[in-house]
């Protein structure tokens, strides 16, 4: 995070500019391979693409150490060592996240949101060298995680699909899912809001930008350890979309506490921001959610999400800029924190409630239950590896033709793969083998 770096813009000065330009860089990058996803694919599949943001985004920890100001060159130089290579490797994860169930991605992306923020609250005990160091090291494990997951397989140099067959989401959400999906995009372009304006508040230029970020850090990985709990088991008061609530609670809490104790030095905008990246935390796994209900790349479905949550967030150290004009006293930074609460309130109310973050959370454990019926079939009946790959796309839905080009073999293939599901599992039909797996995961689950 570092010092707050002002861009001179006339007689203006633009506070937050580097976390501006990484933001803009990032939102570029996604609206790129929005647009060109055959590049996009091929970018994804390449070794040396990954390992090149990497460096890149090591190269950013330490590039532009610049202090007070910051020119056009610092602010391009931000855009493109962070922004852009975030914006690739964080649409690489989306893919490899998308392998797993939502549940289980969700389960992956709070324990290791949680590991990483208690790893950079320690290091800020140890002075400014020690975060940078943290900084420039995370991108290189990042990587290699990715490069063993085989982010560059086969799989995905065909680009990032737009859509699968038509009406792929119809059976489990109707059409009413991508009206929902896009009810989240807003509400997640209003959360990025409310976190920009808590960006640019109470922070001088060439002052601490985050002045109260070790207590972030430290409530931020409490809240993934609530969120986990959470997401133990499978009933329905341990649902995603108590995430949700736990995590507009939280930042709830520290609009309210902000104002009440401003001068007892109790860091209630630490509260705010720690809620807000729990909550994008939770907006992951809703991202992969979506892609599987409506048949699309989860990549994609990254590139759509983040670019509405950063756009936002641009959109809201703008504003926090615009409303530091006219002055910097008490009222206004109060001003500031009241219309970031607003920003929230009306996403959490009106836009994307706790009822649709529900139902996307049906969605997810509907997607759970579809892997433990995939799971006991693969055992009990002995299938190898090849056959597993084909039992879950059927269950999915999918049909032989459709089965047939996404694991990219003849559709004859995957008509022998099938006869030979059905014979092991002792069934003569699709209804048969679901009714089959349902029946195996029922036997499992424990009496009394």
């Amino acid at each position: 995070m570092g010092a707050n770096k002002a861009f001179a813009l006339g007689g203006v000065a633009i506070e937050r500019a580097d976390l501006l330009a990484t933001l803009f860089g990032m939102v570029a990058a996604f609206c790129v391979m929005t647009a060109l996803p055959r590049l996009a694919g091929r970018v994804l599949a390449s070794d040396a693409a990954i390992a090149a943001c990497a460096a890149m985004l090591t190269a950013g920890a330490f590039a532009p150490r610049l202090s007070g100001s910051l020119d056009i060159a610092g602010a391009g130089l931000e855009a493109f060592l962070v922004g852009l290579p975030m914006a690739v490797l964080l649409v690489a994860w989306g893919r490899v996240l998308g392998l797993s169930s939502p549940r289980v991605a969700a389960c992956e992306i709070f324990a290791s949101t949680g590991i990483a923020a208690a790893a950079c609250f320690i290091a800020s005990f140890f002075g400014e060298g020690a975060s940078v160091v943290l900084a420039a090291a995370l991108p290189a494990a990042s990587a290699g995680v990715l490069l063993v997951a085989g982010v560059g397989s086969a799989a995905s140099q065909r680009g990032l699909e737009s859509a699968s067959r038509p009406g792929a989401f119809d059976e489990r959400g109707g059409s009413g899912v991508a009206a929902l999906s896009r009810r989240m995009l807003v509400g997640a372009v209003m959360f990025g809001l409310a976190a920009g304006l808590m960006e640019t508040f109470r922070s001088n230029p060439g002052a601490s930008s985050t002045p109260t970020l070790p207590a972030t850090l430290l409530i931020l990985s409490l809240f993934c350890a609530a969120a986990l709990q959470s997401l133990r088991g499978g009933a329905e008061e341990r649902s995603l979309g108590n995430t949700y609530r736990i995590a507009i609670l939280v930042m709830m809490a520290g609009f309210l506490f902000t104002p009440a104790l401003y001068e007892s030095g109790v860091p209630g905008e630490a509260i705010v921001l720690a809620g807000c990246l729990g909550l994008m935390a939770s907006f992951i796994a809703l991202f992969i959610a979506v892609s599987v209900l409506r048949g699309i790349d989860s990549a994609l479905a990254f590139c759509r999400g983040f670019g509405a949550l950063y756009l936002g967030e641009a959109a809201g150290i703008a504003a926090g800029n615009v409303i530091d004009g006219f002055g910097a006293n008490v009222a206004v930074q109060h001003g500031m924190l009241a219309f970031a609460g607003l920003a929230a309130l009306i996403a959490y109310l009106f836009l994307f409630t706790e009822s649709d973050f529900r139902a996307l959370s049906a969605i997810v454990d509907a997607g759970s239950a579809e892997d433990a019926m995939h799971d006991a079939i693969v055992e009990q009946a002995g299938l190898s590896k090849r056959e597993a790959e084909v039992l879950a796309l059927a269950l999915r839905g999918r049909t032989n033709e459709r089965i047939a080009q996404e694991l990219v073999v003849a559709k004859s293939t995957v008509d022998t793969h099938l006869r030979r599901i059905y014979s092991k599992a002792g069934v003569h039909s699709r209804q048969e083998l679901i009714d089959y797996g349902e029946n195996l995961v029922r036997s499992a689950r424990p009496r009394g």
